[in-house]
Parts: structure tokens; C-alpha cells; sequence
């Protein structure tokens, strides 16, 4: 038999994973990713920003079982008691780069880059009208941000001001909260609020792996059973590319000692940073790791 792990009972236990393997010594490793964050502004700040582009910031509410319905309304109304809570940080220093299109048919390089704000949070909904398990992912490495998300969820939960999940007694729900930059299209009940952010001219490629891959070790206990499967991770590259691990975002995956493979390696790991022009900048990845049983 093989069990799903959501991504709110793993949220957690990434952090905890990564955090262990890469960080003997926490204060000096902060210190370092926000030296490395600070080298990375300072070298945007040298580049050609053609124009800048106003977004709007926006967030959607799904359950994370797609067999599940949410009540009617419950986005909208859940969307209100976040707005009536959310603050928004007086600065956000942005770092983390995406193309721009044109990009090529890989879509790893693109005619320009556009800075990134956004996070991606999990909790469960309750019928009493509370919040639990929440946790909030660092999409963007702007730990304000990230903190005001967290801080209005939590003042929602003490409140008891989530809308009911109608029939069931809870919902695991995902809220994603990203920048578009096309504002007609955004309805006003999943409007959080604006930004503007600089748009680069600067040619722009994607972070790539190291030659030698990704070293995750095929777990001792999924060898025995012969079990497969595979892992899906979105994270954030730094400009150093190594992997900062409050930026780790489960997607999918069908067995627990695989996520923990796969996040002790990138622990590791060091990627091809993304270029912005000349500057090494920090940018956002998807990838899946597969899992064959050896021979």
C-alpha cells in the first residue's frame, strides 16, 4: 500500500529536514543567505530596469483534496476576513527573479526578468470557525511578507472568523498568494492589494542543475518493500545556488521517505545559479524526482 502525505502534515517536517542538514549553526546561516540576498540587490540595482510594472496581488483558496467542494462563497468570504486582518509591510526588498517572455522553447532563457512577490500557505479549516496547522512558504525570500500572511491567519483563527466548511467538520486548504500582472482579469473578491515591480531588459536564464544531479539516496525501507515513486518540489534557487529552505514547496509525492531523500540532497546541493545579466540572482524551480527500484 502506498500513502499520500499532504503538504500540511510536510510542511514542517521540510523545514526541520532541510534546517538540520544545512545548519549545524542557525545564526551564522541566517546571516550568510542575508548576506547573499543583499549581494543579489545590490547587483540588480546595477542593471537597466526598462519599466516598471504594476501588479495586482491576489489570492485563491482551494481545498488541497480535489475530490472536495468548498461552500459557496467560501473563497470570497474567506478572502475578506484575510484582507480585514492582512498589513502590508511598509518595504519588501525583492530578490527573486522569473523571464520575461520571449523565452525560448525550453523556456529556460528569456529576453528579460521580472522581479517575483508572492507566497504559498496551508491550514485546515474548522467548523468552529478556527485555523490549524498553518504554514507559510517563503515563495519569494521576503519574510515580511511572509510574516503579515502568517500574522492574519493566526488573528482570523483566534477570532473565529473562517467561514464554515459547510457539511464536513474540517478542510486542508491551499492559499495562493501571487502577483498578476494583467489587473483586469483579477476579481475584486481576490484582490489583496498592489504592487509595483521592475521590469529588466537584461537577458534572463533559468537555474540549472549540477552535472552530478541530485544525490537522493533510495531509502533502505522503500528498497525492502520495492517500492517507486516519485517527488515533486517547487523551491527557490538562491544566487549562490543553494536552496533556501523556507522557500520548499511540496507538490506531490507517494511516499513519505522519498520527500525526506529528496530534501536531505538538496540540503547538499549546489545549482547553477540563474543570471540576470551579469548579476547571479535568486529564482523559483519546479522539479520532479523519480524513484526506480534498483535492479
Amino acid at each position: 500500500m502506498r500513502l499520500r502525505y499532504s503538504p500540511v502534515t510536510l510542511a514542517p517536517l521540510l523545514f526541520v529536514a532541510l534546517a538540520c542538514a544545512t545548519n549545524p549553526n542557525p545564526n551564522r546561516k541566517v546571516a550568510a543567505r542575508r548576506a547573499v540576498t543583499e549581494a543579489s540587490i545590490g547587483c540588480l540595482d546595477t542593471l537597466h530596469v526598462i519599466d516598471s510594472v504594476l501588479t495586482i496581488v491576489k489570492m485563491s483558496v482551494t481545498p488541497q483534496d480535489p475530490k472536495v467542494a468548498l461552500p459557496r462563497d467560501f473563497e470570497g468570504l474567506f478572502i475578506a476576513e484575510f484582507r480585514s486582518h492582512f498589513k502590508i509591510p511598509p518595504k519588501v526588498p525583492l530578490s527573486v527573479v522569473t523571464g520575461w517572455e520571449p523565452c525560448d522553447s525550453l523556456g529556460s532563457r528569456c529576453a528579460g526578468g521580472v522581479l517575483n512577490i508572492g507566497t504559498v500557505a496551508y491550514a485546515t479549516a474548522h467548523g468552529d470557525g478556527t485555523l490549524s496547522n498553518i504554514a507559510v512558504v517563503d515563495v519569494a525570500l521576503s519574510p515580511d511578507l511572509t510574516k503579515s500572511v502568517s500574522a492574519a491567519l493566526t488573528a482570523m483563527s483566534r477570532g473565529r472568523e473562517v467561514p464554515s466548511p459547510g457539511d464536513v467538520d474540517s478542510i486542508t486548504l491551499t492559499l495562493q498568494i501571487t502577483a498578476e500582472d494583467k489587473p483586469d482579469t483579477v476579481p475584486d473578491v481576490r484582490y489583496v492589494f498592489k504592487a509595483t515591480v521592475p521590469h529588466y531588459d537584461s537577458p534572463f536564464s533559468y537555474a540549472t542543475m549540477p552535472i552530478a544531479g541530485v544525490d537522493a539516496r533510495y531509502p533502505l525501507n522503500a528498497r525492502f518493500a520495492g517500492l517507486e515513486g516519485s517527488v515533486t518540489l517547487a523551491f527557490t534557487v538562491q544566487a549562490d545556488g543553494m536552496i533556501a529552505a523556507q522557500s520548499i514547496d511540496l507538490v506531490s509525492a507517494g511516499y513519505r521517505d522519498f520527500v525526506i531523500s529528496v530534501v536531505d540532497a538538496l540540503g547538499r546541493t549546489r545549482y547553477h545559479p540563474a543570471h540576470l545579466g551579469d548579476c547571479a540572482v535568486a529564482t523559483r524551480m519546479k522539479q520532479r524526482f523519480v524513484f526506480k527500484a534498483p535492479q
